[in-house]
């Protein structure tokens, strides 16, 4: 299948509409300079598509046409570092996420043209939440009245096996990792969970509270489900580095920009995966 490939108009209006910088917030690498020939300069930037422009590529969204995939709205400027790295990596860095720095570089550099500094710009924050195994574990906590008895003078007594059935009590600790992948703050950060899957446990934020760019806070949680049955099949169940029965997490993580306006972000568990997705 032949590739969408961008015009050299529209690549060329991409790179300006953000001042030829780098759209990444974590990076913003000016990507035009100076060359050694006195008539050329040299440029490291890079026209990425959003969307795969070929079938097979990350992010390919089928239901694009050729001229959807090769217009300006399917591209973001990038360093030709950051275009490899968010396609290495599609997973992580998402659609929405893209479209989330695209939006903002290119608001940026409108602020830019009028004289603000970086101080009067009030942007958008970017939660995104992930979901790490720090350990788990299964813990006796007595034999099953299901495994066989025999009776002696009158007394029943167990009869223990080499696999004996035992009341299992099962457990994954977590860190629940909300990260501002932001140049913008966020403030009075709350979680919900939604639907009928939940930690057992998690720790609470402040009240109060707020997350700087770039920074995170690791919330400790805990998930517990009991068993019964045979060592063998409590290990089996361990696997699983998140729990089946998390496999509908959704939690909603609600913040306020500097301007007082609400934004949530959803994630998700979905195949035994996290993803973010930003509604509001």
């Amino acid at each position: 299948m032949a590739r969408d490939n961008f015009s050299k108009n529209t690549i060329d209006i991409l790179a300006k509409r953000v001042s030829y910088i780098c759209s990444n917030p974590t990076c913003k690498k000016i990507t035009v300079g100076s060359n050694n020939i006195d008539n050329k300069s040299t440029i490291i930037g890079v026209a990425a598509h959003i969307t795969a422009a070929a079938s097979g590529g990350p992010r390919f969204n089928e239901s694009l046409t050729a001229e959807q995939r090769s217009n300006i709205n399917n591209g973001i400027w990038l360093c030709s570092n950051c275009a490899s790295l968010i396609d290495k990596d599609a997973n992580k860095y998402s659609v929405e996420i893209l479209n989330e720095w695209k939006n903002q570089a290119e608001k940026n550099s409108a602020q830019n043209l009028k004289g603000y500094t970086r101080n009067n710009i009030t942007g958008t924050p970017f939660l995104e939440v992930d979901l790490i195994n720090i350990n788990s574990g299964r813990y006796n906590q007595g034999y099953s009245d299901n495994n066989p008895t025999e009776i002696i003078d009158g007394t029943s007594f167990y009869t223990i096996s080499n696999k004996p059935i035992i009341h299992w009590e099962i457990e994954w600790r977590f860190n629940l990792v909300i990260i501002n992948n932001s140049s913008y703050p966020a403030y009075n950060i709350q979680i919900e969970s939604i639907g009928t899957d939940h930690f057992n446990y998690m720790a609470k934020l402040n009240k109060v509270n707020n997350l700087k760019p770039f920074q995170r806070i690791d919330l400790a949680s805990k998930f517990t489900i009991n068993l019964e049955g045979i060592s063998t099949e409590a290990d089996e169940v361990l696997k699983k580095l998140i729990p089946e029965k998390l496999k509908d997490l959704t939690l909603a993580i609600t913040y306020l920009d500097e301007e007082r306006k609400e934004h949530c972000t959803l994630m998700k568990i979905v195949n035994g995966e996290v993803f973010n997705e930003k509604i509001t």
